[in-house]
């Protein structure tokens, strides 16, 4: 090495030491990084948030909330949520709540745990609308703690932490069992016996556990004597409609669980997860029991509807199905099925695959379900085509079912009548969000002075993906509705955030008896607000209910979902769930409008705007 640079070297060092500052052991703020998977797949479409939060509400009473998005501590995440890693540097004074450890004296202490939560609409910071998926602490369904990892900071050397629950096992209470800590960041693993307390300094691993509301629940390796029971344990706990549906949960359990331990086949046990399944009048309570898959695995090719007189019409034809073939025809009214009226055989039907929430979504389900049956079936039809007097009885045999085409969809863009339209088939994937606010950003620069949005058909997605859609049509940011826990602890909260450029003209959104989920509650956003209008043949499916962490992988790949948490509006009152969203323009259903060649909901719409708006 030259003499020079020799020289330059050591007058730096010398003058870095004068000053009190050693480049080599420089103190850095301490670092977390570590890896997450979590099992949902529909969380790796949507990007995702990570950061420092104030886990003192897991513990308690409290309200569960976020801090301002000013003070909130956010790391960078990498990969997806199937397969991502996290990196969050810590603090040197956090801000967190006071934390009550259980004695007589307060400590100057905080708790904090390392969040994951979805970010659909890519904001970079955690807000209440979006869904906390992982967690450096292992959170139940209840939202309380159950393991994992807690972070701790104190400025007071002298502060004595939990080593254990105590003989009680209530965490924070005067009989836990303490030790003192370090002052600045350690962290306590909840896992180990006693718990681990560690100081944090550097670079950390800390993995992150995905949440019960989170992920789906393994049950595959379960006796069907086992499940049964378990189940029914975890549904007792946390599904949010048993008062409002008044289940008694007591006699189903006291049915079910003597027929588990009989149980012989993965064909015994499904029958009575299918009992389970049509015990919950919720639309969101769906199955798949592939054992049992025969028994609706042939088709008539035809699919039916109540008619707004009550008679019961075709409103679906294949081609050259059995149906078609036997000479029925599109708009038939169906005057007998096996010799009965057809609402007495509604009676008897065992669903399937998926109940329904409200009587106007339930009865067709159950019309969908008297087509199907196992493959060569037979039923004896009685029908009276349009335009004929002379009713005809048939019989018909189940085939393999096909898709079939309705109407050709309407193209999003302006109509001729100058309104635009935009159809959303559902809210799921980030791709519907910038395909929606594309088609916004057109109608305002073509000064579009009213928009249908078509949301019928729509099984729903993810809340903040419809939230964010109905953010582009107001001025004012405002509360939707929220979700709590059995003990009403806040948890979600739907809401409106404005996202310009806003759409200020008017409003109409189609419905249907499909239109699910946040489907429902994009409805519920437009009508309750006062926004616009809802057009539609029937109110929407009213399914209001979440189900994350409500999905359960069963034994033989079979496979149920059902709702986990609630709605309410902002005085705590359930809505939507069992009624759906009424439509203010109500288009009757009747032969006519089955067999026409125009989309009659979508020409009532029209009318109804352009009573309102002066087009161009």
């Amino acid at each position: 090495m030259p003499k020079k640079i020799l020289v330059i070297l050591l007058a730096a060092a010398l003058l870095a030491g004068l000053m009190g500052f050693n480049p080599t052991h420089a103190q850095s703020q301490p670092t977390l990084l570590g890896s997450f998977s979590i099992g949902y797949p529909g969380y790796d479409q949507v990007s995702l948030v990570v950061g420092l939060i104030d886990a003192a509400p897991y513990f308690g009473k409290e309200p569960i909330r976020l801090p301002a998005k000013e003070t909130q501590v956010i790391g960078t995440v990498s990969g997806i949520a199937s397969r991502g890693s996290y990196r969050l540097t810590l603090p040197e004074t956090p801000q967190g709540s006071t934390f009550d450890l259980g004695t007589d004296v307060p400590a100057p202490i905080s708790i904090f745990d390392v969040r994951l939560m979805s970010d659909v609409t890519k904001r970079g910071f955690m807000v209440e609308n979006e869904d906390n998926i992982a967690s450096s602490l292992r959170i139940d369904i209840e939202f309380r703690v159950a393991g994992g990892t807690l972070l701790i900071w104190t400025q007071d050397g002298t502060v004595k932490f939990p080593t254990g629950w105590g003989a009680d096992e209530i965490p924070f209470t005067a009989d836990d069992p303490r030790i003192p800590v370090g002052s600045g960041w350690s962290q306590v693993d909840l896992d180990s016996e006693p718990f681990a307390i560690s100081p944090i300094s550097g670079e950390v691993e800390l993995d992150l556990i995905t949440t019960e509301m989170g992920d789906t629940v393994d049950y595959s390796d379960l006796s069907c004597k086992e499940l049964i029971p378990t189940f029914l344990d975890r549904l007792v706990k946390v599904y949010p409609f048993s008062e409002l549906y008044n289940l008694d949960w007591n006699s189903l359990y006291a049915r079910l669980t003597p027929l588990a331990e009989k149980a012989q086949s993965a064909r015994d046990c499904e029958l009575l997860i299918r009992e389970i399944g049509n015990f919950i009048p919720d639309g969101h309570a769906n199955f798949s029991l592939p054992s049992l898959a025969d028994e609706s695995a042939g088709s008539l090719g035809m699919l039916l509807t109540p008619l707004s007189d009550s008679q019961m019409a075709v409103y679906t034809l294949r081609e050259n199905g059995p149906a078609a073939n036997a000479g029925i025809k599109l708009g038939a009214i169906i005057t007998a099925w096996d010799g009965k009226p057809v609402e007495e055989t509604l009676k008897t039907v065992v669903l399937r695959s998926a109940n329904a929430s409200t009587p106007h979504a339930l009865i067709r389900v159950k019309l969908t379900e008297i087509t199907r049956g196992p493959l060569g079936s037979t039923v004896e039809v009685s029908f009276l085509n349009p335009g004929e007097n002379q009713a005809q009885t048939v019989t018909l045999t189940r085939d393999r079912p096909a898709r079939v085409s309705g109407l050709p969809p309407t193209p999003d863009g302006v109509l001729p009548s100058g309104i635009g339209y935009v159809r959303v088939t559902s809210f799921i994937g980030v791709q519907n969000l910038e395909a929606f606010d594309r088609l916004i950003d057109t109608f305002i620069e073509q000064d579009v002075p009213a928009i249908i949005i078509d949301i019928r058909g729509n099984p729903g997605g993810f809340s903040q993906i419809s939230d964010a859609m109905a953010s582009r049509l107001f001025e004012k940011p405002f509360v939707i509705g929220r979700q709590t826990t059995y003990d009403d602890r806040f948890v979600y909260q739907s809401q409106v955030e404005p996202r310009a450029p806003l759409y200020t003209g008017a409003v109409a959104v189609l419905v249907d008896w499909r239109s699910s989920s946040s489907a429902d509650l994009f409805a519920y956003t437009i009508k309750s607000s006062g926004r616009g209008i809802i057009v539609g043949q029937t109110p929407s499916g009213g399914l209001a209910g979440t189900v994350s962490g409500g999905q359960y992988l069963l034994p033989n790949g079979a496979f149920i979902q059902v709702p986990t948490g609630n709605f309410v509006d902002e005085n705590g009152k359930i809505v939507v769930e069992g009624e759906g969203v009424a439509p203010d323009v109500l288009v009757p259903i009747t032969v006519e409008s089955l067999i026409s060649d125009t989309d009659i909901v979508l020409q009532q719409a029209e009318t109804a705007l352009l009573e309102t708006v002066q087009v161009k």
